[in-house]
């Protein structure tokens, strides 16, 4: 947590002209499409991980913040918040943007954990979020995705097997993607500017607490009726139940499970870990790794 990728678009034209005239942009590839017997043409320029691409009327600037502070190495390790908006300003000095006129299109946002379980097994077991199936990812096996046609999407990754020279052997993902800008306004971010207030990343935060919420997860430990752990049951239920039945089985479910269960286990550690990420770092002189932290709540 917090920022990985971002989409921001810019519709200033002066603004366009400068950025786009900036000399650390290399060409990287140029695309045209048809519309009404016009052709518009779309030129895309890239300074390391991060892709500059002008349309007719608007620019945009995509790529990691995370993966961009890592060298496009990976975004496997903690990724402090006040190294994520020292990203944005350092991003800001390059290209003289005005963040007030980059607005935000897409947005994903992310926690690494260690959970007290074998994360492929962890995987293996999460089934649903909200009402979404989770499916494999077509590529990468050590991940699962819900949602791919909807406005949001949730993902869950085996960073272990991913990048494993990077992170723990058992380390685990969950990350959120917005399809749609509108999900990123019900939030109350508008622009790069809203990622550079400190304050802003406890409503990512939340955000990251509400979707896991929302996920339903097999707890196998659990000595429970073993419906409860058929996918048969859950999808039935989504076909032919009713429209609350299905929230309602997933409540009488967590019920069963107690207070002390995997799902509710693993959010404590998410409330770990992000409040750990709200640290302020203030290095030492004898060792950068043993650096002393304060945590800001």
């Amino acid at each position: 947590m917090p920022l990985d990728y971002l989409k921001c678009k810019i519709l200033d034209d002066e603004l366009i002209q400068q950025v786009w005239d900036n000399p650390l942009l290399e060409f990287h590839s140029k695309s045209e499409k048809r519309y009404n017997d016009v052709i518009y043409e779309t030129i895309t320029r890239k300074f390391e991980n991060l892709f500059f691409t002008k349309h007719q009327n608007r620019l945009e600037i995509s790529g990691s913040v995370h993966y961009f502070f890592n060298n496009d190495l990976h975004n496997a390790d903690d990724f402090y918040i006040e190294d994520c908006i020292e990203t944005i300003f350092y991003i800001k000095e390059l290209f003289k943007l005005d963040l007030e006129k980059c607005f935000l299109v897409n947005l994903e946002y992310a926690v690494n954990i260690n959970p007290i379980t074998n994360v492929p097994d962890l995987i293996l077991n999460i089934i649903y979020h909200e009402k979404r199936q989770f499916a494999r990812h077509p590529k990468y096996f050590y991940c699962k995705q819900a949602g791919l046609e909807a406005y949001k999407q949730v993902k869950v990754y085996d960073k272990g097997v991913q990048f494993p020279d990077y992170c723990n052997s058992n380390t685990f993902r969950f990350e959120v993607k917005t399809g749609q800008a509108k999900f990123i306004h019900r939030l109350g971010l508008f622009t790069l500017q809203d990622l550079t207030y400190f304050d802003n990343y406890d409503i990512l935060i939340s955000s990251i607490l509400k979707e896991w919420d929302n996920v339903l997860l097999f707890d196998l430990s659990k000595d429970i009726d073993i419906k409860f752990f058929n996918t048969h049951f859950w999808e039935d239920i989504i076909k032919n139940g009713s429209r609350n039945k299905f929230n309602n089985q997933k409540k009488l479910y967590f019920k069963k499970l107690g207070a002390n269960n995997l799902h509710s286990n693993i959010k404590k550690i998410i409330e770990r870990k992000t409040k750990y990420l709200k640290c302020v770092h203030i290095p030492t002189i004898i060792n950068l790794e043993t650096a002393q932290v304060k945590i800001l709540f």
